[in-house]
């Protein structure tokens, strides 16, 4: 189970990620990334798993221009790593 927060700033929007995420909050995650527009930084701090597929999303996410504001350093690795 996840938490999705969005919160507009001057310079763009904040989304953060909290929780467990599954294959079960793939939909949630692609929803809130439709849903935001201009500038995105994702805040992952609070991410303790994340399932292949959410990394995969998370990946898209970021190759589209989003930013990775915070992660923990094992998720930033992942999410770095070129896809395989």
């Amino acid at each position: 189970m996840i938490r999705i927060t969005t919160q507009k700033e001057k310079n763009g929007t904040v989304v953060t990620i909290d929780g467990q995420l599954a294959d079960s909050d793939l939909r949630e995650i692609q929803r809130a990334r439709n849903s935001t527009k201009g500038t995105v930084d994702l805040n992952l701090r609070g991410l303790d798993a994340c399932a292949v597929g959410g990394v995969r999303i998370l990946r898209e996410w970021l190759d589209a221009g989003a930013r990775l504001q915070s992660a923990t350093p094992f998720l930033e690795m992942i999410l770095k790593e070129p896809s395989s």
